[in-house]
């Protein structure tokens, strides 16, 4: 086990030797809500706005494959009031573990974990979220010099609230598989290492 742990580590020397490596900082804006699959809310329709900030780290492998992952503060959840009493505002530390495809422009995949941070409820609550969220990030961007703009979509598979309420109406049952959804538009600046 030690000798193939070895053998792999060696195998990348040669490419962490020669890549050129980029730090960034970048900020922006949230569109997210907590949602039943791709964009469907889960009987309560809100998109709220809120904003994002983190780092970027850049590993080129080659000239059009290169590893990108950031560490981000984001605020996150339906930030918007439902009928004056429903609310779910959160913060989460999100590490996207992009790869990026290309140049000008270029494409971003990959999986994303999300540490739930803090949580803001009004008084009709579905109970806690769960405090690790997983999922797919995918995402477009442009190098404009040291600058850069990204679009990146965001969908959780994890479900943060699982719940059911059944009432004497049947027009009002309620059946809440949430995760989370957020579309964010990046600007960031890379610093050459």
């Amino acid at each position: 086990m030690k000798k193939t742990l070895l053998i792999g580590l060696l195998s990348f020397l040669p490419i962490l030797t020669f890549s050129q490596n980029k730090i960034g900082i970048l900020a922006g804006v949230n569109g997210s809500t907590l949602s039943d699959g791709i964009l469907e809310s889960f009987g309560i329709h809100s998109n709220s706005f809120s904003l994002h900030l983190g780092a970027v780290y850049e590993l080129d492998f080659s000239e059009k494959i290169a590893f990108r992952p950031k560490l981000i503060y984001s605020q996150q959840g339906d930030r918007e009031d439902f009928y004056d009493n429903i609310k779910y505002q959160t913060s989460y530390i999100n590490i996207p573990l992009n790869f990026k495809f290309f140049n000008k422009p270029y494409i971003l995949a990959g999986p994303q974990i999300g540490f739930l941070l803090d949580t803001e409820k009004r008084e009709f609550d579905f109970g806690d979220l769960k405090s690790l969220d997983y999922g797919l990030n995918l995402g477009i961007g442009i190098d404009i010099k040291d600058f850069f703009v990204e679009l990146n979509f965001y969908q959780g598979f994890n479900e943060l609230i699982a719940v059911k309420y059944e009432q004497t109406n049947p027009f009002r049952d309620i059946d809440i598989k949430a995760t989370n959804t957020v579309v964010q538009l990046s600007f960031g600046y890379n610093f050459d290492l």
